[in-house]
């Protein structure tokens, strides 16, 4: 059927083209390492940024000051990490979208994949717009506020060379910010989105291998061609999830070690702001609990099937696919983690324990 089956996804590679996050069309071979025009742009801004807020936080001599420095810090520095990450990985993400998006195999061939494509994607809009609203929301809060101060306060604590509280010298750190700041969310949040719509159409594979499984008639025409064809799909997805792994692994590992709260203006600003970091742990699960639910329903999809009319070869076949289903799918972060509801449950229940020892210490 004539639809765009990764159609959300180009509007947020696009930005990261632009920013060069992401090859280029047509280039999927290796990674670019020669991206002088990245380098121009990012170091200046995320890597500069990141450092300046390390040497603020070393040269403090207060524990309150560091820690506070310290937040955004370890934010801006994890997304150093996920912008090499993307330099790195970001062709086997290319390579999996024009797949999905190209080969026949992955064709929407009834209405009711198309209509599960178009609901699935709705609904990921819907959520990627309220993760931008509570994300980006932020910045006013964050940019405007300080200029209310007397005396004037940066956005962030960070080190200069100059005494920036001087009424002149406040204005060159101050614009260096505010210009770095909406560089640095727009940046992490199309990467995020990037990756959770990995895994939502890894899972929507899965659920169309799931639904084609479960429809195969013994009285097909050329049903052992279909059903070989159905294994190839099954075999290349396993293939895409492995890329898909190598893709978000290490920056979603990043973002479950680093859970940072900011002391923000304001109590709207803490709740976009809480919104925003409850969704960057809670929407990856989602989505990679989606693949492992997928990929355990094939078994239950195939036994569906027509199979008890088929001859003895194609039940053998049927049964050693569904002995191979047996192994599961899932999705790894860092190597350790498996990308799942389980996962969010887990961060969730050790920040909230490390929450009480720290008030219990306190106390």
């Amino acid at each position: 059927m004539d639809y765009d089956r990764i159609r959300p996804v180009r509007y947020l590679t696009g930005i990261l083209e632009f920013w060069r996050l992401w090859p280029k069309k047509g280039s999927v071979s290796r990674p670019n390492w020669n991206n002088w025009q990245g380098y121009l742009l990012h170091v200046p801004f995320t890597l500069l940024f990141a450092i300046l807020l390390w040497m603020e936080a070393m040269r403090s001599k207060d524990i309150q000051h560091t820690a506070d420095v310290l937040l955004i810090g370890l934010t801006t520095t994890a997304l150093w990490a996920k912008i090499i990450n993307n330099w790195k990985y970001a062709h086997v993400a290319q390579g999996i979208l024009n797949e999905w998006s190209t080969l026949d195999l992955f064709d929407l061939r009834n209405k009711q994949e198309l209509d599960m494509w178009q609901y699935e994607h709705r609904r990921y809009s819907r959520v990627f717009v309220f993760y931008v609203m509570c994300s980006a929301g932020v910045i006013p809060w964050i940019v405007i506020q300080p200029l209310f101060d007397i005396p004037n306060q940066l956005p962030f604590w960070m080190w200069t060379p100059f005494d920036w509280n001087h009424p002149v010298l406040f204005w060159y750190p101050f614009i260096y910010q505010a210009i770095t700041i909406p560089i640095v969310c727009v940046c992490n949040i199309t990467m995020d989105g990037v990756n959770w719509y990995m895994m939502l159409h890894l899972s929507l594979c899965l659920r169309m291998l799931g639904q084609r499984l479960s429809s195969l008639k013994h009285d097909e025409e050329q049903l052992r061609e279909k059903f070989l064809e159905l294994v190839h799909m099954h075999q290349r997805l396993k293939r895409q999830a492995q890329g898909i792994e190598a893709f978000i692994s290490k920056s979603t590992f990043t973002q479950i070690l680093s859970p940072v709260l900011q002391d923000l203006p304001g109590f709207a600003a803490m709740m976009q702001y809480l919104l925003a970091m409850i969704m960057q742990i809670m929407l990856p699960s989602i989505y990679g609990n989606d693949v492992i639910n997928s990929a355990n329903m094939l078994t239950d999809s195939l036994y569906n099937s027509d199979w008890p009319d088929m001859n003895p070869r194609m039940r053998r076949l049927i049964l050693m696919f569904m002995v191979y289903l047996n192994r599961p799918m899932s999705l790894k972060a860092g190597g350790f983690f498996h990308i799942g509801l389980p996962l969010f449950t887990k961060t969730i229940n050790q920040a909230y324990s490390l929450l009480a020892l720290l008030l219990n210490m306190n106390q």
